[in-house]
């Protein structure tokens, strides 16, 4: 046996993955449980995250709160088709993983099996490289345009249409729509397509300028993963200067914003 092969045993192999497992895993509390990325990653090489959530005494939800198939979406890749859509819904019974919206989630009794939480992580890759397959995403109607819009009907609201406001410099600015509530609501759906860091930046501006103006005004941020790129300093602008920033399929949250800004 040569000096080389002298260490190849099962023990070294086993203890070689076993250093490769715990170094890559990581484990932190958070307010509503426990957040764990697992030596799992998606095609472009992030690793796989997703949290552990009280829900009972006796039972946790393992949720990928949204990311991978926002991730699938933003590649270009188009859920919704029939092929997609049937693929999906076959890993999804497989994993036995249940979906809401672009959250998918699994609901585990206490106490856990680490198998478990291997397989919804298992279950994410397998998802996430449906992002292969041939199927782009249609150019067709806008559909968070089209979200936003069906929310107004359903709560009776009949918003103002590229409504100018005055900011305290820029005047004039226009936004899709305008809601006129006790914290009026300026809404703007995201046209642009790829990379909108840059505009984010700009809007960034004017949101301030136009709350400098008007200190009740609530901005609203929608966005559709398939279209839009939305990056880190993007997300960061959205998030700091909207009342909310989020993609068109989380629509309680839009619902909420709306019912937030009647309150008196």
């Amino acid at each position: 046996m040569s000096e080389n092969t002298q260490d190849l045993h099962a023990d070294t192999v086993r203890q070689a993955l076993a250093a490769f497992w715990g170094e890559s895993l990581e484990v932190a509390t958070t307010g509503s449980g426990v957040a764990l990325a697992v030596p799992l990653c998606f095609p472009d090489g992030w690793q796989v995250t997703f949290e552990i959530q009280s829900f009972t005494p006796n039972v946790v939800r393992v949720t990928d709160s949204g990311r991978t198939l926002q991730w699938l979406a933003g590649t270009g890749q188009s859920i919704e088709t029939a092929h997609v859509a049937g693929l999906l819904k076959e890993r999804l019974k497989l994993f036995h993983i249940q979906r809401d919206g672009w959250e998918l989630y699994r609901e585990l009794r206490l106490p856990l099996e680490g198998v478990d939480l291997h397989l919804f992580g298992e279950a994410l890759v397998s998802i996430a490289y449906l992002n292969y397959l041939h199927e782009p995403a249609s150019r067709g109607p806008n559909v968070a345009r089209q979200t936003v819009e069906t929310i107004f009907r359903d709560r009776n609201l009949q918003p103002l249409v590229r409504h100018p406001l005055d900011g305290k410099l820029e005047r004039g600015i226009r936004v899709d729509y305008y809601v006129d509530a006790v914290h009026p609501v300026a809404l703007e759906v995201i046209g642009r397509r790829g990379s909108i860091t840059g505009y984010m930046e700009q809007w960034g501006f004017r949101w301030r300028d136009l709350r400098d103006a008007h200190p009740c005004l609530m901005p609203v941020m929608i966005y559709d993963p398939a279209v839009q790129e939305v990056d880190g300093l993007a997300q960061t602008i959205g998030e700091a200067e909207c009342e909310l920033f989020c993609p068109y399929s989380e629509t309680e949250r839009i619902h909420a914003v709306l019912e937030k800004a009647a309150l008196s």
